[in-house]
């Protein structure tokens, strides 16, 4: 692949659990199968909050309750807060992966669609202050824009920041690894949940 000076790292499904989708929809499990919520109906109201919650800060609470008025249902914070100790999770890969991001002499960052509240909650779990250069930390609810952005967006931002030719773009879906590669950014395709390979970095 080269030497890299900027590693940069998408978050969902990639280090990380799709937050949402996993809480919500996993099947058997989720909350809309434990609540026999209809599953079309969930997947709608997630994405939809998803598109309003990215992009703002904003708490944990406020979703749920938007969550619930949209749908008309009730379900309890100590519900929530169980799903999400029970659901919610690293890719157990995860510190392989960016021990192997430092050993190339890169600055490691985070370039993520992401809500102020299930970023924290990463941050945390994934000890990402052991890896992550403070100064490339491009998220959605920070900037107010997302990858697929029309015009400016995650990626041309960070592009202030890095030198896109020397720089590594690590996500799991291929219209934004399309978009990165267009402004001049290396880029690598890795899927937590599609059992890809781990990322070759070397």
């Amino acid at each position: 692949m080269g030497s890299y000076r900027a590693i940069l790292f998408d978050l969902g499904n990639v280090l990380f659990c799709d937050p949402w989708e996993t809480l919500l929809l996993t099947p058997g499990t989720g909350l809309a199968d434990l609540h026999g919520w209809d599953r079309r109906a969930v997947t709608h109201a997630g994405r939809k909050l998803w598109g309003k919650y990215s992009i703002t800060k904003s708490s944990e609470a406020e979703y749920w309750e938007d969550f619930k008025s949209l749908l008309g249902v009730q379900i309890s914070q100590s519900e929530i807060e169980n799903a999400s100790n029970r659901l919610l999770y690293p890719n157990p890969s995860a510190t392989r992966i960016l021990e192997s991001a430092a050993v190339t002499g890169a600055r490691i960052g985070i370039a993520s669609n992401n809500t102020s509240f299930w970023f924290s909650l990463q941050w945390e779990l994934l000890h990402l202050q052991r890896f992550i250069d403070p100064n490339l930390v491009f998220v959605s609810h920070e900037l107010g824009v997302e990858k697929s952005t029309s015009g400016e967006g995650i990626l041309e931002i960070a592009k202030n920041y890095t030198d896109a030719r020397w720089t590594l773009f690590v996500d799991d879906r291929q219209g934004n690894l399309d978009r990165a590669k267009s402004i001049g950014y290396q880029t690598l395709r890795y899927s937590l949940s599609d059992g890809s390979p781990l990322p070759d970095l070397s």
